[in-house]
């Protein structure tokens, strides 16, 4: 019976260190098939976490071309990088090859395991690591003649063009995509497939960026795809958009927001200066701030008369620079009340005036009383009375002492 203990011991403790060796680990991410053109990045992942055990997660990767076999790391290759982070109970790895080459195409996998007992390479034991695969066909590189960096220099029609001219007998051109800074744009013109030219109608500023044409092939007797891509920069000048009068007018005390916006590529920086000079160090009063639509903003509050002058917006690119004026006014709180009070002062000089020449044309008239005592007495001429009573004047009685 003390035997039978023995070996039944034994047999456990075998038992629980075959387990203990066994790998346990799942793939919780797997590397995806590619296809890329030579020339291009490549970027496989794959991600592993344990099921049982306490060891750390191990992950190594291996090539396969040509029938032959090996483990691949930093060393390997200088266009091959590795990006390994390991946590407790998983790992997590990128590999890397920059310019792909033909030759690069093969099958590539992704070994994991924890077994403690697992040793430096999957190849040679197998069974101790999992394993997740990955084909990578690489080919060469299509010929895309594309439009060349464009000036916009005004308003006009803006075609540009990737033209393939020779896809190879493994490859068809299927479609023919436009982006614009990373969003799809829509062709002005034909509307064929593939869409090699893309037209965008009397162009402005707004229209300058980078555009990307992509152009997806479908691989000859399979259902695989594979893509490339080529860039096209059209630069534009800066314009300010923002629309102001020449001349601005606010009160005193008021607050006021100068809001410049401007358009053209590369995007333009905007600035604000007063009387020629940037405005860098604000006061408390002033504020300088950025909209989400890029325009530039200076807030003044509480105005006074000094902030009157003449505020410039610039806006300057690579290719130019674009200016807009603009007088900033500043009213007196009492500017409402100065032509009430002139008003008010021209009516009182006004009428003293008429009160003075009243008073001077009353002082210069005499009264009645005064006209009758110093008018001089009119003496009545003389006169005689007739035999008959009848009075008559003096010279008549001369004259007729003469006659007689």
């Amino acid at each position: 019976m003390m035997k039978l203990g023995v070996i039944t011991t034994l047999l456990l403790v075998i038992f629980a260190a075959s387990c203990r060796a066994q790998n346990q680990v799942e793939f919780t991410t797997s590397p995806l098939g590619t296809t890329a053109f030579a020339g291009n990045d490549v970027l496989l992942s794959c991600e592993a976490q344990n099921t049982g055990g306490g060891d750390d997660v191990d992950i190594i990767w291996t090539s396969s071309s040509s029938g032959t076999s090996a483990v691949i790391d930093d060393s390997s290759d200088a266009r091959f990088n590795f990006a390994t982070v390991t946590t407790t109970g998983a790992a997590k790895s990128n590999f890397s090859i920059d310019s792909v080459q033909v030759s690069d195409t093969g099958t590539y996998k992704c070994y994991a395991s924890n077994d403690p007992t697992r040793g430096s390479s999957p190849l040679s034991e197998p069974t101790k690591w999992a394993v997740a695969t990955a084909s990578l066909q690489i080919y060469a590189s299509v010929t895309i003649n594309q439009t060349a960096d464009r000036n916009l220099t005004e308003r006009e029609d803006l075609v540009l063009s990737c033209q393939v001219s020779n896809p190879g007998s493994q490859l068809e051109v299927a479609t023919v995509s436009w982006t614009k800074n990373g969003q799809a744009v829509t062709d002005d013109g034909s509307k064929a497939q593939p869409n090699y030219d893309l037209k965008v109608s009397t162009a402005s500023g707004t229209d300058g960026g980078i555009y990307t044409c992509t152009v997806t092939f479908n691989v000859i007797g399979t259902s695989a795809t594979v893509t490339d891509s080529r860039d096209i920069t059209v630069y534009s000048p800066p314009k300010i958009t923002s629309k102001f009068r020449k001349s601005v007018k606010y009160q005193e005390g008021e607050t006021v927001t100068l809001k410049c916006a401007a358009e053209g590529y590369p995007v333009p920086t905007v600035k604000w200066l007063k009387d020629g000079e940037e405005l860098v160090n604000m006061s408390a009063r002033m504020s300088y701030f950025v909209d989400d639509d890029g325009a530039a903003n200076i807030r003044i509050k509480n105005l006074e008369m000094n902030d009157r002058a003449t505020y410039v917006c610039s806006a300057e690119n690579s290719q130019g620079t674009d200016t807009l004026e603009v007088l900033l006014r500043v009213k007196d709180r009492l500017a409402a009340l100065w032509p009430f009070l002139g008003i008010l002062a021209e009516v009182i000089i006004l009428v003293c005036i008429i009160f003075y020449f009243e008073k001077r044309k009353t002082d210069s008239e005499p009264s009645m009383d005064e006209d009758d005592d110093d008018a001089p007495v009119k003496k009545k001429p003389s006169t005689a009375t007739n035999e008959k009573g009848v009075e008559k004047d003096e010279s008549d009685v001369r004259l007729r002492n003469v006659n007689a």
